[in-house]
C-alpha cells in the first residue's frame, strides 16, 4: 500500500543514496521536517555497488574532519538503529614502489599529523607482516593509517534512513520527483509521480542524475560518470575479516576483504567515461555496465605478482559500474546560486561513502543555520562556473579525474584534458613566446616561461625561469597577464549597499581605488576585493579568477531587493600589469599621461592612453612593487600587448609562478587559502582594511573578536634550511607541538628561502608580537625545519617600494 504523501515539509530530499540518507537522518535528529524521494530503491544508484572504503585523511582540513566524524558515526550507528552497517576500522596500508611516492606519502603523514589523524612510515617487513598475503618485491617503503577501515554501503545507508526514519524523517521510495517546483526564483516544493509536496528547502542528492536533473531547471552541476571497475576472486586461504585495506597506488590497485575473498579495485590512469547513447537509461537501478575485461589486464598482470596467491585463484566476477566525477575533483555542497532555497549534494568522486556521513552533517547544518558551520570553501557549490558544463567538456573531466586518482599528486600538477576554454586575448602572443599554461575556472594563465613544465618535489629545471622572473619584478621590469572577475554595481542606493557590505569606507571620490573585504555576520571573510569608484552611482568590484564565482553569488544574494544590480563584465576586459622598480621610466614612454606620485598616487585609477588606445590604469600591487594593472577593453587588448611588447626594453613576461611567490613574500593574502568564510580580519592581521568608524556587515563580531582576543593568528614564515620546499599545509609546530599549519607557501627567492603563511595557536595572554618571536619548526617530507615568524613582512614592510 503506498504511503501517503506529506503536504508540505521543511526539507524535501531528492535521491536516496547515502548522501541524501544522511542529510536526512541529521536533519531529522534536530527536529527538522523532512521528506525523501528516491526514483527507485534506496542505494540503487551508485551507492549499492561501491566498495566501501573509508579514509579519515582527506585533501582539506575540514573534510578529513568530517571524514573522521563519519567513521565515528559509522562505528554507533548499529547501537543507535539496531542496523548493522558492517563497518571495521582495521586500518590501511599504502606501499609505495619508487622514492619520489614516497615523498608524496612522508607528506601525506606530516599532513595527516597536522590534522589530528594517526599515520606512520612503517618498514616493508611490518608491512608484510599486516598483510602476509603481500609480496614487497620493489618496495621502498609503506605506510600505515589506522584509523581508516571499510563499511557495507548498503547497510551503512539503511542505517541512517532508519535513525532518519526513527526522528520522523518520511522516506518515500518509488516515488520519481518530477520537477522542483520553483515560483519567484525560490524553490518551495517537489512535484512528485503522485502529488505535490511543498518544502522550505529542497535538496538534490540525485548522484550521477544531478547534472541532467539541474539542466532540466537551468542549473548546472558539472559532473560525469564513468566507467568504474573491479573484480572479485574466488576464496583465497588467508584473506580474513582482519586484514587491512592495501593500496599500491603506483600500480592502480586496491585491495580489500571480501567474506574470504579479495575485492581488487582499479583506479586506471586511462578511465573512460560512460557515454549512453539517449543519456542515462530511465530503468537504471541496481544496474552494472559491461566490463571491458581487456582494460584491466595490465592492473590484474601487476596484482598477480604483487599478491603471489591471486595466480592459484580465480576470477568469480568483473564489475563495472557508474560513478560519477567532478571537473576538480571535489564534490559539490551548499546552495544552488540561481535558485534560492535549492541545495546540492553531488559529485563525490567515488568516495561518498567516506565523506557522504559527514556531508550531510555539514549541509543539514548549513540549512538549518542560513550560514555554513564550518568551512567548506573547498567544496562549496557555489565555486560551479556555469559555462563549463558541456557534456563532452564534463565526460573527458570526469574521466581526468578518475585516472588521476591514484596518479602521482605532485605540487604542480597540471591536468591536461579539455583545456584552452577561457582565453584572454593575449593567449596567442603567450604561448608563441613560451608560456606553460596553467588552468583555473577554465582560464588558461601563464605559470612562467620557458622550459617545459616538469614534475617533482625538489628543484626542477624550470625553477630558474622562475626565478629570473620573480627578480625581474623585484629589481628592473615584469609583465603578467593577470585575469580578473569584474562586477559593475550600480544604483542610486550604491554607496551606502557597498558601505553595508564593505569593512572600508566605500564613500570616495571617483577615481579612487579601496583594497577591501565583504564580510558575513560572523566577521568571516567571504570577498577579498579591489574596487574602483567610477560614479556617485557605480563601482567596479574586482575579484580573483579563482574566486569569480563566489564572490558573484555573493554580491548578488546580499544586493537582492535594494534596486543596486551585478552585472558580471569578466570577459569585457583584459589586464596587464607592468611590475617592477622600472615601471614609471618605461610606462611614460607610452603614454602623455602624468604618472608621478603627485599627478597619480597610490590606490587610485585613471583613464589613460597606452599608445593609440584607451586604458584604464589602475596604480595597485599584488607583488609589492610600483607598478599599474592596465585594464583593456578586450577589442583594444592585442594593439596594447604589442604596443608594450614592442617598446625598447620591454618588460620581461612573467607568470604566475612568480606572482605567487612575490605575493608570499610580500605577506599579501589569497581568499581560498589564507582567508576564507571562517578567517576573520583580527585573526589573518587585515584589520588596517577596516574603518570602524563606518556601518558594515560583521562589524560587530569582529570588533567582539578584538576585543576578546583571537585564538590563532597568521604569521609569515621562512625556512632557515634554504634546500627545502613547502607547498602548503605542512604543520607547524612550536615546542615540539603541531600548533598549526602552511595555509599557503612558495619559495622566496629575494629573502632566499622557503616562504608561507598559516595560522598558528595563540595562547590566552600571550600578545601577537610575543607570539612571533617564539621558535618553530615546519615538517618537511618526515623532517623538522626550523623556521621563523613574523608579523610584518619580509619584504618592504614599510610599502616604501610600492610608493616611490
Amino acid at each position: 500500500m503506498a504511503k501517503t504523501l506529506p503536504t508540505d515539509v521543511q526539507v524535501a530530499i531528492i535521491g536516496g543514496g547515502i548522501v541524501g540518507c544522511a542529510t536526512a537522518y541529521h536533519l531529522a535528529k534536530a527536529g527538522w521536517s523532512v521528506a525523501l524521494f528516491e526514483r527507485k530503491k534506496l542505494t540503487s544508484g551508485t551507492t549499492w555497488h561501491a566498495a566501501g572504503l573509508v579514509s579519515e585523511t582527506q585533501g582539506v582540513p575540514v573534510m578529513s574532519a568530517l571524514a573522521k566524524y563519519g567513521l565515528d558515526l559509522m562505528e554507533s550507528l548499529e547501537d543507535e538503529t539496531g542496523q548493522n552497517t558492517g563497518f571495521k576500522r582495521n586500518g590501511s596500508l599504502t606501499v609505495a614502489l619508487n622514492h619520489a611516492r614516497m615523498e608524496e606519502l612522508r607528506r601525506k603523514v606530516d599532513y595527516a599529523h597536522g590534522c589530528g589523524i594517526r599515520a606512520e612510515e612503517i618498514s616493508t617487513t611490518e608491512a608484510q607482516d599486516r598483510w602476509p598475503l603481500l609480496s614487497t618485491d620493489g618496495a621502498k617503503g609503506a605506510f600505515w593509517f589506522p584509523g581508516d577501515g571499510y563499511t557495507n554501503p548498503i547497510d551503512t545507508t539503511m542505517a541512517l534512513a532508519k535513525g532518519a526514519r526513527m526522528n520522523g524523517a518520511q522516506i518515500f521510495e518509488d516515488t520519481k520527483v518530477e520537477q522542483v517546483v520553483i515560483e519567484g526564483g525560490r524553490a518551495v516544493g517537489v512535484e512528485t509521480e503522485t502529488g505535490l509536496v511543498r518544502a522550505e528547502h529542497v535538496v538534490n542528492a540525485t548522484g550521477m542524475w544531478a547534472r541532467e536533473f539541474g539542466l532540466s531547471h537551468g542549473v548546472n552541476i558539472p559532473l560525469h560518470y564513468t566507467n568504474h571497475y573491479y573484480v572479485v576472486t574466488d576464496p583465497i586461504a588467508g584473506v580474513t575479516g582482519d586484514l587491512p585495506i592495501l593500496r599500491v597506488m603506483d600500480e592502480y590497485a586496491y585491495y580489500k576483504e571480501d567474506a574470504g575473498k579479495l575485492l581488487i579495485g582499479c583506479s586506471e590512469p586511462h578511465a573512460t567515461p560512460w557515454l549512453p547513447e539517449n543519456g542515462l537509461p530511465a530503468h537504471f537501478e541496481f544496474d552494472e555496465l559491461p566490463c571491458d575485461e581487456e582494460h584491466l589486464y595490465p592492473i590484474l598482470e601487476a596484482a598477480m605478482e604483487r599478491v603471489p596467491a591471486l595466480a592459484e585463484s580465480g576470477i568469480r566476477k568483473f564489475f563495472n559500474g557508474p560513478e560519477c566525477f567532478t571537473p576538480d575533483a571535489k564534490h559539490y555542497l551548499g546552495p544552488i546560486a540561481d535558485v534560492k532555497s535549492l541545495w546540492v549534494a553531488a559529485g563525490f568522486n567515488s568516495t561518498g561513502i567516506q565523506n557522504g556521513p559527514g556531508a550531510g552533517k555539514a549541509l543539514a547544518e548549513w540549512i538549518m543555520s542560513g550560514h555554513m558551520t564550518m568551512d567548506l570553501t573547498d567544496v562549496d557549490s557555489r565555486r560551479i562556473v556555469p559555462g563549463l558544463n558541456a557534456r563532452s567538456y564534463t565526460s573527458e573531466k570526469a574521466a581526468e579525474t578518475l585516472s588521476h586518482a591514484y596518479g602521482m599528486h605532485w605540487p604542480y600538477l597540471r591536468k591536461e584534458q579539455a583545456r584552452g576554454l577561457r582565453r584572454t586575448p593575449y593567449y596567442g602572443h603567450l604561448q608563441a613566446a613560451g608560456a606553460q599554461f596553467g588552468s583555473a575556472n577554465g582560464w588558461e594563465r601563464p605559470l612562467y616561461f620557458g622550459r617545459e613544465m616538469t614534475d617533482g618535489f625538489d628543484r626542477q629545471p624550470w625553477f630558474d625561469d622562475w626565478r629570473d622572473e620573480h627578480i625581474a619584478i623585484r629589481s628592473d621590469l615584469g609583465m603578467i597577464d593577470l585575469t580578473f572577475g569584474r562586477f559593475i554595481v550600480d544604483g542610486t542606493e550604491a554607496e551606502a549597499q557597498m558601505q553595508r557590505l564593505c569593512g572600508a569606507n566605500m564613500a570616495v571620490p571617483m577615481g579612487a581605488l579601496i583594497y577591501t573585504h565583504m564580510f558575513n555576520e560572523q566577521g568571516g571573510i567571504e570577498a577579498d576585493i579591489t574596487v574602483a569608484r567610477q560614479s556617485d552611482t557605480r563601482y567596479l568590484v574586482m575579484a580573483s579568477a579563482g574566486a569569480e564565482p563566489q564572490c558573484e553569488s555573493w554580491l548578488k544574494s546580499q544586493l537582492e531587493g535594494t534596486g543596486v544590480s551585478v552585472v558580471n563584465v569578466t570577459s569585457s576586459e583584459a589586464s596587464l600589469a607592468i611590475m617592477g622598480p622600472r615601471a614609471r621610466d618605461f610606462l611614460s614612454t607610452l603614454t602623455d599621461a602624468d604618472l608621478s606620485n603627485d599627478a597619480f598616487p597610490f590606490a587610485s585609477w585613471q583613464e589613460i592612453h597606452v599608445g593609440h588606445a584607451p586604458v584604464r590604469a589602475q596604480r595597485i600591487t599584488y607583488v609589492g612593487e610600483l607598478g599599474w594593472e592596465l585594464h583593456v577593453p578586450a577589442e583594444f587588448a592585442q594593439q596594447v600587448y604589442e604596443t608594450v611588447m614592442a617598446a625598447p626594453d620591454a618588460p620581461r613576461l612573467c607568470g604566475g609562478m612568480s606572482v605567487d611567490s612575490c605575493r608570499i613574500e610580500k605577506g599579501f593574502r589569497h581568499w581560498g587559502h589564507d582567508i576564507g568564510p571562517f578567517d576573520g580580519p583580527v585573526e589573518s592581521g587585515l584589520t588596517f582594511a577596516c574603518d570602524f568608524d563606518t556601518e558594515f556587515t560583521g562589524k560587530a563580531a569582529i570588533q567582539a573578536m578584538r576585543s576578546s582576543g583571537a585564538k590563532s593568528r597568521l604569521l609569515l614564515f621562512r625556512l632557515d634550511d634554504p634546500e627545502a620546499l613547502i607547498f602548503g599545509k605542512e604543520p607547524i609546530l612550536r615546542d615540539g607541538e603541531i600548533v598549526g599549519r602552511m595555509t599557503s607557501a612558495s619559495f622566496g627567492w629575494t629573502v632566499g628561502g622557503a616562504v608561507g603563511m598559516g595560522y598558528v595557536s595563540l595562547p590566552q595572554g600571550m600578545t601577537a608580537k610575543d607570539l612571533a618571536a617564539e621558535s618553530y619548526t615546519v615538517m618537511v617530507n618526515g623532517r623538522p625545519v626550523p623556521a621563523s615568524g613574523s608579523l610584518q613582512s619580509r619584504y618592504d614592510p614599510k610599502m616604501d617600494r610600492v610608493r616611490i
